[in-house]
């Protein structure tokens, strides 16, 4: 391989821009419809909101009382939904930073929140250690109507996914291999549980057509399931030497991405189960994966503390998209909403985001 070859492969970057201003580690991050600002919520117990271009915070931090774990954008990007530690799922303006509404119904700290996809009502759902899953209704000026809860026992709410017409959710706990879902406005249990597995089910994401179901698995695979059947599709998707922790659709539901702990991201065909080409190595565990808006990147949570952004193999370069890459240093955990509209990020020593320039490469690597 000549040296302009490798050098398009193995590209060292530096950052454009940092942004800094949490006190404490970075639990999540959004885009906002467009793409020109981010939203970030923290253990300093704020949400805030920042300019991508400039990397300037934009209006005043949104507070909680407690740690900020996990939050989610609406379809109209007007609003934020964030909770945490606190217990309380809290909706946000994002032009005023105001507080709107305020949910309750959690007995715990809130893990994971999901906003449905498009349907005729929007709702919220939100995951807690407690293994309680609300669901609420968001109505036009953002106030929060409880719906249901749902309860599935003393098991933290690992993962939690709208099917794509908005009216179930799927979710799994990270101690058990069972899959469940759930009528979305009455609660009860209308599939399930999947238990063809007696392994760790990490995450689950469902199919664009909704008849499918993808799961990470504790057994270093992944598996895809018929929802009607409650039958596995095919052998496991084998690849992995560890773990699978997290798993990302592609936004054209073509492809699947996965991460896992033997420190690689691997992308999968999601019609054959075929890994597409080779792992995405990394210098430590690597926790969370998710496709950008356009698909043309994926960015991955390190356990050592780095959010990387990779330039996907099968993208076509006619197609528009952006060159930035989000860099989280010491980023611990990075999660997808099911719906594609935030990541969620942890690391337990330093708090700073970075956008960097990207010139068209394949595989990009940081010091």
């Amino acid at each position: 391989m000549s040296d302009t070859s490798k050098e398009a492969v193995d590209i060292k970057l530096k950052p454009l821009s940092t942004i800094s201003g949490h006190e404490d580690p970075v639990w999540g991050v959004a885009y906002l419809p467009g793409g020109a600002q981010l939203v970030t919520c923290s253990a300093d117990k704020t949400v805030r909101i920042w300019n991508v271009e400039s990397g300037e915070q934009e209006g005043m931090p949104m507070e909680h009382d407690g740690e900020v774990r996990g939050l989610a954008i609406t379809r109209d990007g007007k609003r934020i939904v964030s909770g945490g530690d606190d217990k309380v799922l809290r909706v946000w303006d994002v032009e005023t930073q105001q507080l709107v509404a305020v949910g309750d119904g959690h007995e715990a700290g809130i893990l994971c929140i999901v906003v449905s996809p498009e349907s005729d009502q929007l709702l919220v759902a939100g995951g807690d250690r407690g293994g309680r899953v609300v669901i609420s209704e968001m109505t036009g000026d953002g106030q929060l109507k409880h719906m249901c809860a749902i309860e599935t026992g003393p098991r933290e709410v690992s993962s939690i996914s709208f099917s794509p017409d908005g009216t179930k959710l799927a979710f799994a706990h990270d101690d058990d291999s069972i899959i469940r879902v759930f009528d979305v406005e009455n609660g009860n249990l209308i599939l399930g549980p999947i238990e063809g597995q007696k392994i760790i089910v990490y995450s689950v994401v469902w199919s664009l057509d909704g008849s499918r179901l993808f799961t990470a698995c504790g057994d270093t695979t992944l598996r895809c399931w018929d929802v009607e059947t409650r039958e596995a599709i095919g052998e496991p998707w084998a690849g992995h030497t560890s773990y699978v922790n997290s798993i990302s659709l592609s936004p054209d539901g073509m492809q699947l991405a996965s991460t896992s702990g033997d420190e690689t991201v691997r992308y999968w065909d999601t019609d054959s189960g075929d890994p597409i080409g080779e792992p995405l190595k990394h210098e430590g565990d690597v926790w969370a994966v998710t496709f950008s808006p356009s698909g043309e990147f994926v960015a991955c949570g390190e356990y050592g503390g780095k959010v990387s952004l990779w330039r996907v193999p099968w993208w076509d370069d006619s197609k528009e998209a952006n060159k930035l890459l989000l860099d989280v240093r010491f980023a611990r955990v990075l999660l997808q909403c099911p719906s594609h509209s935030c990541l969620r990020s942890s690391q337990p020593y330093q708090t700073t985001l970075r956008l960097t320039s990207i010139a068209n490469s394949t595989i990009w690597t940081f010091p």
